[in-house]
């Protein structure tokens, strides 16, 4: 027998909560094979079985949230005899047998199947699909391989069955998602913030990404936002119990956009690392990302945030603070714009619109404005040896 535990992916993390069981009660895994799906606070992740086994007893359900090292499941042999009243909290008198919990897993097994018109079974993201748009199994045929139900399937149900509007998708947040909406909910509910807006003169930033290989301008930025925190290093604050922190180090939380979604992962110590080290860490946490393997760690201690939208052609924007960080910095999308110097002439120079967030409890306009300027005086200043 043995027992599967809730694994602990980071020093911080406390509970995890399983969001599928990609393996059925009864059925064999081997040591290596995906056994569930976990959800943390901040991150996705398939773990794997850790011994060869029979998947004999799920103890924590889908969706239940339990702290880490919780038995969640037993492995063990198919023919072996295991008391479950330990992991229950019931009295062993009051658990079911070993026969009935087999006889009970046995009808089970054999009613799923049947409420199956081509008698193929139901996959696990099909049965979670359907439980969350409420669709029951019975009459779906399966379209996937021996007639098993799909999640399309039960997709395609729900939209034939609902009166009114065709339901083309429901989506569920996971549990980054959610963590993420909280966060936001409660940055705009509790932290009154305001926005400054300039125009910055990207030109002599455009000439030293061409001197420096192998960075990009997101990198630029985010070094570029560390040099000016250290003249203005109340930015690098949060506001609690009416006292504001500020700290020595520049931890930068970093907006990375994959296909699961977009993250806030943090390079830590941005003041003392080279703009090739940055984007080294940067790289690294987007494959990360993209991966689902960005663990606890990698999000925590973040002391000011750098969302970059300009990749995507966004040319300005308002940022939400990203709590409980003072101040948000949002780059926009370099281009080319008429822009009348100081002689009165007209130059097509290239621009960029940042838009800085700051928490007004204790950070006022002017002092806001202070940074603001600083910033804008390092992009339109840059030169390479600033970066290295």
């Amino acid at each position: 027998m043995y027992e599967v535990k809730m694994p602990r992916l980071g020093t911080t993390m406390k509970n995890g909560l399983i969001s599928q069981w990609l393996v059925e009660e009864g059925q064999e895994v081997k040591k290596g094979e995906y056994l569930f799906e976990l959800e943390t606070e901040k991150s996705t992740l398939e773990i794997e079985a850790q011994e060869d086994g029979v998947l004999r007893k799920i103890i924590v359900p889908e969706d239940e949230e339990v702290p880490v090292n919780t038995v969640i499941a037993i492995l063990g042999k198919a023919d072996e005899e295991i008391d479950f009243s330990v992991y229950s909290g019931a009295e062993k008198a009051e658990t079911p047998s070993e026969p009935q919990v087999q006889a009970a897993a046995e009808t089970e097994r054999d009613e799923k199947p049947k409420a199956a018109a081509g008698g193929g079974g139901v996959s696990p993201r099909a049965r979670r699909v359907a439980k969350e748009l409420g669709v029951p199994l019975d009459g779906i045929t399966g379209t996937g391989k021996n007639g098993i139900i799909t999640e399309d399937d039960v997709k395609n149900a729900a939209g034939s069955k609902s009166s009114g509007l065709t339901v083309k998708e429901t989506v569920k947040l996971n549990n980054v998602q959610r963590t993420m909406a909280e966060n936001i909910t409660n940055s705009w509910q509790t932290i009154p913030q305001f926005t400054q807006m300039v125009t910055v003169d990207m030109s002599k930033a455009l000439e030293v990404k061409k001197e420096i290989s192998g960075i990009s301008m997101n990198d630029i930025i985010v070094k570029t936002v560390s040099n000016a925190v250290k003249n203005y290093p109340y930015v690098n604050s949060r506001f609690k119990d009416n006292e504001v922190t500020v700290f020595e180090e520049i931890n930068v939380s970093v907006a990375v956009n994959s296909s699961h979604g977009l993250v806030v992962p943090v390079v830590r110590n941005t003041e003392s690392k080279s703009i090739g080290e940055i984007a080294s860490e940067i790289k690294e946490l987007a494959e990360k990302a993209e991966s689902k393997s960005l663990g606890m760690d990698d999000y925590a201690d973040g002391t000011i945030t750098v969302s970059n939208l300009g990749s995507l052609g966004i040319e300005s924007g308002t940022p939400i603070i990203n709590a409980p960080q003072s101040t948000i910095v949002f780059a926009g999308a370099t281009r080319k714009m008429p822009v009348a110097t100081e002689s009165g002439e007209v130059e097509v120079v290239p621009v960029m619109g940042l838009s800085i967030c700051y928490d007004h409890r204790f950070i006022d306009g002017v002092a806001g404005a202070g940074f603001t300027k600083e910033l804008q005086k390092a992009f339109e200043n840059i030169k390479a040896e600033d970066l290295k």
